[in-house]
């Protein structure tokens, strides 16, 4: 009898250490479920110049957002007023909205800056040459009618927060940046216009002393203070327009 006891206990032991050996299953976790609000995005690397135009499109340069913003500085108005009948004496019919002349920069917001600066009445000059450009590109339909300014007037500390060049010409109030909304990037589309103001800068540029630049983000650049082409970095060599013959090789 005792030594069927002990048997029974040798076996029971045996069954525990079994017991305790034998993994317990697991349910296999679910996969982490994601926020329709959280947007991804690519990291910039330090090669790449966005010209501002990575950033998501806001309501800013449309006229109730401006119109609110002026209810807010009334300091501004009589500014505005003044540099719009300015600009009418220079363009006549031909200014192009307020709301959109006095954008600043797209990252006006996170450098800690306002939407809409009206520039120091020294530089109102500046932009009038480059307006008449912009007017020109648009009656020759080299751009579309729903092209939209979305950048004007940067003062010093903005520029530099929002990566502009260090003799960025909208410190002087000479440059534009344009878009059009309804272009996709890497569209035939954008493709087209970009070729378009290629052939145009061929043609005319010099007249002008059309500045122009391209960037693969859809961004564009317009002013009248140096006949000259560029793309990323703000380097010739990497202009979209690269593969244009020169007009005494066409």
């Amino acid at each position: 009898m005792k030594n069927l006891n002990q048997c029974f206990l040798f076996i029971l032991i045996i069954s525990t250490l079994a017991a305790c050996s034998t993994p317990t299953p697991t349910k296999p976790q679910a996969a982490p479920i994601k926020n329709p609000s959280v947007v991804i995005t690519q990291a910039k690397t330090s090669d790449q110049h966005t010209h501002e135009h990575d950033e998501s499109v806001s309501d800013v340069g449309l006229q109730t957002h401006f119109e609110a913003w002026l209810q807010t500085h009334h300091t501004a108005e009589q500014e505005v007023v003044r540099y719009q009948a300015y600009l009418r004496s220079k363009l006549g019919n031909h200014v192009p909205p307020m709301s959109q002349l006095l954008t600043t920069a797209r990252s006006w917001q996170a450098c800690g800056h306002e939407p809409y600066q009206v520039p120091p009445a020294h530089l109102w000059d500046k932009i009038v040459p480059t307006l008449q450009l912009y007017q020109d590109l648009k009656s020759r339909g080299v751009l579309p009618d729903n092209t939209q300014i979305r950048s004007v007037y940067r003062n010093p500390e903005l520029n530099q927060c929002a990566g502009g060049a260090a003799m960025s010409k909208h410190l002087t109030n000479g440059a534009i940046d344009i878009w059009v909304p309804d272009f996709e990037i890497q569209s035939q589309a954008l493709y087209d216009l970009q070729n378009r103001l290629c052939q145009y800068w061929l043609d005319h540029g010099e007249n002008h002393n059309f500045g122009l630049g391209l960037y693969a983000t859809g961004a564009i650049h317009l002013d009248t203070q140096g006949f000259r082409k560029w793309g990323a970095q703000f380097s010739e060599t990497n202009s979209i327009c690269r593969h244009v013959l020169p007009k005494n090789k066409l």
